[in-house]
């Protein structure tokens, strides 16, 4: 895809698109942004640079790929991360010298405790 250019994009080579990022197992949510990236930059490119360009093959595949099962909603999920888990993450934050935000304090009351970190 990235080597497409962006005027020849059509409905059928962005399902054809779906299809195959749905073969290398991006799941429904995954390939709903995919196409949502790419009708943003079609959109910005007709928008801000005027290039002549129609967001409509997108909208088409969109609606191609939801029929299609390709493109849906995501599942909720129910698991809740171990102690391990996230005393992992908590490590990864405080290891990070670039993040300046207190993330271990204001993550741990979130989970639950005062054991945690």
């Amino acid at each position: 895809m990235s080597k497409e250019k962006i005027g020849h994009l059509d409905r059928q080579k962005l399902i054809d698109y779906g299809k195959m990022r749905a073969e290398q197992g991006a799941g429904p949510v995954t390939l709903g942004i995919d196409i949502g990236v790419i009708m943003m930059v079609i959109t910005h490119a007709a928008a801000v640079h005027g290039l002549d360009i129609s967001p409509e093959p997108v909208d088409l595949a969109r609606v191609a790929l939801k029929r299609l099962g390709l493109i849906g909603k995501g599942t909720e999920r129910d698991r809740r991360p171990t102690t391990d888990e996230l005393n992992r993450l908590f490590r990864c934050f405080d290891d990070n010298e670039r993040l300046t935000l207190p993330m271990t304090r204001c993550s741990v009351p979130a989970f639950g405790g005062s054991d945690l970190g």
